[in-house]
């Protein structure tokens, strides 16, 4: 009798116990659950603030009437702007601060040439001819498509390398107040000597047409013709890189933004994928 009593009694407990188990693990998968669920609500909460701080710079583009564009514009130096439940940070970089990669395409043999010589100061292991050839018969959506094209498979290449081009229609010439050293060396390389002055300069006083280039200490009129083909002030195309912290959570938005005479318009826009498009 005592023995079946026992056995009772352990059949009980081993029931009690397996339902604490199953009561454990269902809170700990409601637990999970709602961990998930608030994390994907965070989230997209961070996508709409993303892309309404994308649409507020394309306000700030549309009403920029300076006739240059220089990083003291509003748009350029934005401040991280505060949530109600985290904070959102954007940068705006003119494409034409970067080299125009589609113009290796060129019908203006000089300049498909400055974008060709533009690798070989880069020291990169590119075959040019056969980045010309890949060009002609794919054009990418994005400068980080290129990561995974045929083109550039050796080991030597760096990818950072291409931070310094785009594919978008920049019209082939360089913003001198945007530009880095790096750019401004590959891309016009008769201004290599006085890379310094010229940043010296813009840092003081943004150029606000380019002939004040030629206010630079060191370069002539007979240099500033070199290049003027190839430099303005003014900027079409914009990289918008917009990422939110919603309460811990980090969500990211980027787009292309084209400006025209008539209008200001998002015209490629992507949600977490910097790797993809390529950088600062």
């Amino acid at each position: 009798m005592n023995n079946t009593r026992g056995s009772i009694l352990v059949v009980v407990l081993l029931i009690i116990t397996a339902l604490l188990a199953i009561t454990l693990l269902r809170g700990e998968h409601v637990s999970a659950e709602y961990e998930t669920v608030t994390e994907m609500k965070n989230r997209m909460q961070g996508y709409i603030y993303c892309a309404t701080t994308i649409k507020g710079i394309t306000n700030l583009l549309a009403d920029d009437s300076n006739y240059y564009d220089a990083p003291d514009e509003i748009w350029a130096s934005l401040p991280p702007l505060p949530a109600p439940d985290g904070v959102v940070s954007a940068y705006v970089v003119p494409l034409n601060s970067r080299i125009p990669l589609l113009s290796l395409l060129s019908k203006k043999e000089n300049l498909s040439n400055r974008v060709a010589n533009s690798f070989e100061k880069f020291e990169s292991s590119i075959e040019i001819d056969r980045l010309t050839e890949w060009l002609s018969e794919h054009i990418p959506y994005s400068i980080g498509e290129l990561e995974f094209s045929s083109v550039f498979e050796s080991e030597d290449f760096n990818k950072d390398l291409l931070s310094y081009y785009t594919v978008e229609n920049t019209g082939g010439k360089i913003n001198i107040n945007f530009a880095s050293p790096e750019v401004l060396t590959a891309f016009l390389p008769e201004l290599e000597p006085y890379v310094d002055d010229i940043l010296s300069y813009r840092e003081s006083s943004p150029f606000k047409d380019i002939s004040e280039l030629r206010k630079v200490p060191g370069i002539t009129d007979e240099i500033y013709l070199e290049v003027q083909p190839y430099i303005t002030v003014k900027s079409s195309y914009f990289y918008v890189y917009a990422t939110s912290d919603v309460n811990g959570t980090v969500s990211s938005a980027q787009a292309i933004v084209r400006r025209d005479r008539k209008r200001v318009s998002v015209v490629k826009y992507f949600e977490d994928a910097k790797d993809y498009y390529a950088t600062e």
